[in-house]
């Protein structure tokens, strides 16, 4: 549920509480995760948010044509001018930011590979998770109006409940539906399939 206060709940701790050792390998690690889900932007709305970059890639044909065929012609350089386009996207996107741009950038490019899992999907799967996705930052615009005027409003929790709902629903949906186009595309192509030309490759053939 911390991906959900992300952007109303800012976490203050006393200089004398903050430990000056640190030797447990594992309390570093929860420190990272604590940093990723509460004090960067958040990863659903990230998400939403690459669907609306999708919608501008129609505006693609305005760019030169040498730099349409460069895009077109070299996989690693589309995925690298992604990357870029997101972090562009995120740090727009993220107006309340509390942790370093190293972070930033892992965050960024832990949600540019959670996209690619959800594109590699059958529709069935696609459409489902982008519905998710528009409930789910609905209820998150409606919750920080809420939050805002009437701290005290008992539907708070509620509303924080059903997103952590939402959000287990939506990554069950692409892992099950990643998973899925990867065994039917295993099964057509038997030994010559390839999990990095899945997750990284771009053209379509027909029924696929």
């Amino acid at each position: 549920m911390a991906d959900y206060y992300a952007d109303v709940v800012v976490r203050v701790e006393s200089p004398k509480d903050t430990p000056q050792h640190t030797s447990n390998p594992s309390t570093s690690t929860s420190n990272i995760l604590d940093i990723l889900t509460t004090q960067t932007f958040d990863t659903k709305t990230a998400l939403a948010a690459l669907y609306l970059w999708l919608l501008f890639g129609y505006l693609s044909t305005m760019v030169s044509c040498d730099f349409q065929r460069w895009m077109k012609d070299n996989v690693l350089v589309r995925h690298f001018i992604g990357i870029i386009s997101f972090f562009f996207l995120f740090t727009i996107i993220d107006t309340s930011n509390k942790t370093d741009i190293s972070i930033i950038w892992l965050k960024t490019i832990i949600v540019y590979v959670v996209f690619l899992f959800m594109v590699k999907s059958k529709w069935y799967f696609s459409v489902p998770v982008l519905l998710l996705l528009v409930i789910d930052q609905s209820l998150k615009s409606h919750y920080l109006y809420v939050q805002n005027n009437d701290k005290n409003n008992t539907s708070l929790p509620i509303f924080a409940s059903w997103r952590d709902k939402i959000s287990y629903l939506i990554y069950a949906i692409i892992a099950i539906g990643f998973i899925a186009y990867a065994v039917r595309q295993y099964t057509e192509f038997g030994n010559e399939f390839s999990l990095m030309k899945l997750l990284f490759h771009y053209e379509c053939s027909n029924g696929n």
